[in-house]
């Protein structure tokens, strides 16, 4: 499964951002409540009559009054009650927060101004004027703000931080560790040997990579499950093919020793027995070289004289049925593929349109291009198949239901011509013939330099 782009980088990636936006609206929103509640006693401090209380014992007892008066106010927990000269310095000799001391300096007392300037700029606390004339700023400030808040703004942050990576944590895995396991699983039993070990449907239809993972998992267990199933009916039918001959090259032995002399009719059984043999065994290996995906070797080949030299060779044993071949190739039919495989492919597919083929028949052998493809088709007139197994043909030993079995090939022939042309980049298929019989078409991918432009 192709993917346009990487879903499961942009569902993480989505995750990643809506928790970083929530961290933010969360944290802003934490920081807000903490904060109005911390700063609510330094709201009522400013808006209390504290001040005027201040401003009073200073027009009455003097600085020294102010002084005791602001060492026993009752002050609101939270809140800094400052008064501060016109050096920004506290009366009481306290030191002001060093994060507060410019702004303070600068907004709160400010520069001295001169005697006789008529405009007075606007301070940010209320001033208390003395007996004496002395100005003091009379500043409140909350105690235990800072730069990050105070403890519970911290703690406050802390936890929206930890809910918002667990959430994300919890939905990244969901997404990516769930399937990953179930994967994981679906591995494991594959690998104890349980063939039909698959990933459920609900992971391998995801349209993200995991799902395309375990997509091809699923095809790549079915295919082993396929070749461990086909290999195990291979090696039934391949014992079956060779206990008939051995059995048979053991009566011949054993009729050769009871008498002095074999005759020249059990000599040629015997050879014919062997021969069967070498044909089954030969096929076996050539099938089970084509089932493993090995390069083939890539020659030009002139397809018309390929078939015509096969053809000739051929026509002795068509001769012997009774039957003849008639060829018809178009010139210039040029592929890029091994010749010899080729050859045995073309030679197994004709030779069983001969074995099929009545007395008195015709097998046509046409070659043609079409398009960008070379078709080469074997038909006959033989009995055919029924539709239904046209396509099981092509498997190894099949044999059509309620047909007897032929000694004359190894049952290996067209499943052998399939896996050729396979490896050729083309196909091989059967259909039935209108009047009867059956038709094998082969394609092949013509060369590429001799296709239209």
């Amino acid at each position: 499964m192709e993917l346009g782009f990487r879903r499961l980088y942009w569902r993480i990636a989505l995750y990643i951002s809506v928790a970083l936006l929530a961290f933010v609206l969360l944290g802003v929103a934490s920081v807000g409540i903490v904060a109005s509640l911390e700063l609510e006693n330094y709201a009522a401090t400013r808006q209390s009559p504290l001040g005027r209380e201040a401003a009073a014992v200073l027009s009455a007892e003097g600085k020294p009054g102010l002084q005791r008066w602001l060492r026993g106010a009752a002050i609101p927990r939270g809140v800094s009650v400052f008064v501060l000269d016109r050096d920004s310095r506290d009366i009481l000799g306290r030191e002001i927060p060093a994060e507060f001391a410019s702004f303070v300096r600068a907004s709160v007392v400010g520069p001295p101004e001169s005697p006789a300037a008529n405009y007075r700029p606007v301070r940010l606390a209320p001033q208390l004027i003395g007996p004496d004339g002395a100005a003091y700023a009379f500043l409140v400030l909350p105690s235990q703000f800072t730069l990050w808040g105070s403890a519970a703004t911290a703690v406050g942050l802390a936890v929206v931080a930890l809910l918002v990576i667990a959430s994300v944590a919890w939905l990244i895995a969901r997404a990516v560790g769930r399937p990953v396991a179930t994967l994981q699983t679906a591995v494991r039993e594959l690998a104890r040997g349980r063939r039909g070990a698959r990933v459920p449907a609900s992971i391998a239809g995801r349209r993200d990579e995991l799902g395309a993972l375990a997509a091809d998992f699923n095809a790549m267990a079915a295919q082993l499950e396929e070749l461990l199933a086909g290999r195990e009916r291979l090696m039934a039918e391949l014992s079956h093919e060779l206990r008939s001959p051995l059995a048979r090259l053991q009566a011949a032995t054993a009729l050769a020793a009871q008498r002095p002399g074999a005759s020249p009719a059990e000599a040629r059984r015997v050879e014919q027995e062997i021969g069967r043999m070498d044909r089954v065994i030969g096929d076996l290996l050539r099938y089970s070289r084509l089932s493993v995906a090995t390069p083939v070797a890539r020659r030009l080949v002139r397809l018309e004289a390929l078939i015509g030299e096969l053809c000739r060779d051929e026509e002795l044993e068509a001769r012997s049925r009774f039957c003849e071949i008639e060829v018809r190739a178009g010139p210039d039919l040029m592929v890029v593929g091994d010749p010899e495989l080729l050859r045995s492919a073309l030679e197994n597919i004709l030779r069983n349109a001969i074995r099929y083929a009545p007395s008195g028949s015709r097998i046509q052998v046409e070659a043609v291009r079409s398009a960008a493809d070379i078709r080469v088709t074997v038909a006959d007139n033989g009995p055919g198949v029924p539709e239904e197994f046209l396509e099981q043909i092509f498997a190894p030993y099949f044999r059509v239901p309620g047909t007897v079995a032929s000694t004359d090939g190894s049952g290996l022939g067209l499943a052998i011509a399939r896996r050729v042309f396979e490896a050729h980049a083309g196909g091989l298929r059967a259909a039935l013939r209108a009047g009867g019989g059956l038709e094998i078409e082969a394609r092949l991918p013509a060369a590429a330099f001799l296709q239209s432009p």
